[in-house]
């Protein structure tokens, strides 16, 4: 899930509009087909759709095979080290999660910045409604990839929405959500794209849009890396990267402060996770794990 290039602020700016999909969405949707093709037992993750949402040609080449994406992979990993972890780990908790909210009476699911995810191709939902949250330039990408493979998704509500410009709440509720119903929001790989103003409007829709008992999840980049003061190469290779694409990062925050944002909304924190924690949780893990990143899940109290 990622971000979707936004030209326009909530917090007031020049212009107006989503002017294309997102290159980042497409980048983690790569690494994502190119660990599908490790051996059976070892992948980390199984993903067969993700291939068919990538348009540049070099990345389907590179997931072409098992050989050229056991080639890519390593590559990938030494050019931004942590960067692979982040996907592969982060998909692994969001699943993890999941399982268990489906099975505690969740009844709603709802990704917020879906980008190319594809839960809603492979995962049983049970009876509950899964909600896809995203721009439109890469909503509609998505939806014309599942039309054009016939893939299976599951009645999706998709709800557009930018997140520097729109009302979550009302997007939503614009497609039947119900703040009565117990339900998990995820929100992976947008708040570090996002100014500061705009990630707070979208936590407090959040907390008024969810039911007591309902679980919100987001990830989050340490400050120095935002800034360029982080000590790890391949984060500051990454920030130089997302910059030229017009993709800058604007948002991070340590661990504490994470949970402290995340309280300050009426979340009781669960698990506040770092990268490498992830790793020891859903090892053998063969992949760099520099500690830049984190992971937090809380539950909403009664109001």
């Amino acid at each position: 899930m990622a971000r979707q290039v936004t030209l326009e602020r909530r917090s007031g700016g020049e212009t107006s509009g989503q002017v294309r999909r997102s290159a980042t969405a497409e980048i983690v949707c790569a690494l994502r087909a190119a660990e599908t093709l490790r051996p059976p037992g070892r992948r980390l993750i199984e993903d067969p759709y993700a291939r068919h949402f990538l348009a540049r040609g070099m990345y389907r080449w590179l997931t072409a095979s098992r050989l050229t994406a056991a080639l890519s992979r390593p590559g990938f990993d030494r050019l931004y080290p942590g960067y692979l972890a982040i996907v592969l780990l982060r998909n692994r908790w969001h699943e993890a999660v999941l399982s268990r909210a489906l099975a505690g009476g969740a009844g709603q699911v709802v990704l917020l910045g879906a980008g190319y995810d594809t839960t809603a191709l492979r995962l049983r939902l049970g009876g509950a409604t899964l909600f896809e949250v995203d721009a439109p330039p890469t909503q509609q990408a998505k939806r014309e990839v599942i039309r054009r493979h016939g893939l299976p998704d599951h009645a999706v509500r998709y709800v557009p929405c930018d997140f520097e410009r729109d009302t979550l709440g009302e997007r939503l509720h614009e497609h039947g959500f119900d703040s009565r119903a117990r339900s998990l929001v995820a929100w992976w790989g947008v708040s570090f794209f996002l100014s500061e103003a705009a990630v707070r409007a979208t936590m407090a829709d959040v907390a008024s849009l969810t039911a007591p008992g309902s679980q919100f999840m987001f990830d989050y980049l340490d400050p120095g890396v935002v800034d360029g003061t982080t000590p790890f190469r391949g984060a500051r290779r990454a920030r130089a990267a997302v910059a030229r694409r017009g993709e800058a990062y604007t948002f991070g925050r340590t661990r504490d402060e994470a949970g402290r944002l995340l309280a300050s909304f009426g979340f009781d924190v669960e698990q506040n996770l770092s990268i490498t924690e992830l790793a020891q949780l859903f090892g053998p893990f063969p992949y760099r794990t520099d500690d830049f990143f984190g992971v937090i899940t809380g539950r909403r109290v009664a109001r």
